[in-house]
This record gives structure tokens, sequence and C-alpha cells, in this order.
């Protein structure tokens, strides 16, 4: 019928998790809003100039960023559905 464990509880997200989290969505976003520091063609990783690959490394560390705060936060949550 019931739990027989007790009643569910939420999980809480502890502030240190999401001071964290902003961190990590936060650094990438603004390392990429702050032009003039990659505003400049040198130096190239494989012939391609400084200003292309640096958008593109953090393009993967934000995404890295988002995964890992998904993971954080979200990882080991009841979706809500009844399990027989």
């Amino acid at each position: 019928m019931g739990n027989e464990s007790g009643p569910l509880r939420p999980k809480t997200a502890r502030p240190l998790r999401i001071a964290l989290s902003g961190l990590l969505i936060l650094v990438p976003v603004a390392l990429g809003l702050a032009v003039p520091l990659y505003q400049r063609t040198s130096p190239t990783l494989i012939g391609i100039p400084f200003f292309y690959w640096f958008q593109m490394a953090m393009a993967v560390l934000a995404a890295v960023g988002t995964s890992t705060v998904f993971r954080l936060l979200f990882t080991g949550d009841d979706d809500g559905e009844d399990r027989p």
C-alpha cells in the first residue's frame, strides 16, 4: 500500500552544491562573453586561430558543466511514479 520505510522526503540540495552549480555554469558563460580576452589570432591550434578554438572550448566546457550540475542536483531523485 504505502512505503513501509516511512514517508518520502524530497531531496534537498545543499548550499555548497548550489554554489558549485552556479560557478560551473557561470565560468564558461562569463569567459565566452569577455571578448577582449580572446580577441586575437595567436596562439593557433592546428592552424585554427585562438578566437575560434577558445569559443569552441567554452562551448564544450559549458556542456560539461551543465551535465555535472544536472548530476549534482538531480541524480537519485524519484520521478514520482509508483513502482510495483
